[in-house]
């Protein structure tokens, strides 16, 4: 089982800055804004073992700063896979995967870096162990509505 908050905890540490953009490149992942279809707010490609995120350029900042996270937990936690995060009008930012949910926390737990983020919002998702996918998805919503 993959202990999410102490790797966002040492990745935070080691680059000593919580900045996904700063993160990502740092990390050596190149990071596109780039038309996409409107159901794609962004996703992860390994072409020859070099990472790319895309993000879906008409996304807010605050969406892109999500999705960012997001991917960003695709590229620390699951080698050797491409994932896209898509639109969903009615769920957007939700897939009941196990990959998905562990992307979903891996962002939730950088963006409680941020002092952007109303530390509330955060708090009842991240004191739990293990977070419930669908809460953490709740979260990351109400973040970028909030903001």
């Amino acid at each position: 089982m993959l202990n999410i908050k102490l790797r966002v905890r040492n990745l935070v540490r080691k680059y000593d800055t919580s900045n996904p953009y700063q993160l990502a490149k740092l990390l050596n992942i190149d990071v596109y804004e780039f038309k996409l279809p409107p159901d794609v707010r962004g996703f992860l490609i390994r072409p020859l073992r070099r990472k790319m995120i895309f993000l879906n350029d008409n996304l807010t900042e605050t969406e892109k700063l999500v999705v960012l996270c997001h991917e960003l937990g695709h590229a620390r936690l699951h080698s050797g896979y491409g994932y896209s995060f898509s639109a969903n009008v009615y769920v957007p930012y939700y897939r009941h995967s196990r990959r998905e949910a562990e992307a979903n926390e891996f962002a939730a737990h950088l963006l409680s870096y941020s002092r952007d983020i109303n530390a509330d919002i955060l708090q009842q998702v991240l004191n739990q162990k293990r977070p419930e996918p669908l809460m953490v998805h709740r979260m990351l919503n109400e973040i970028i509505n909030t903001l």
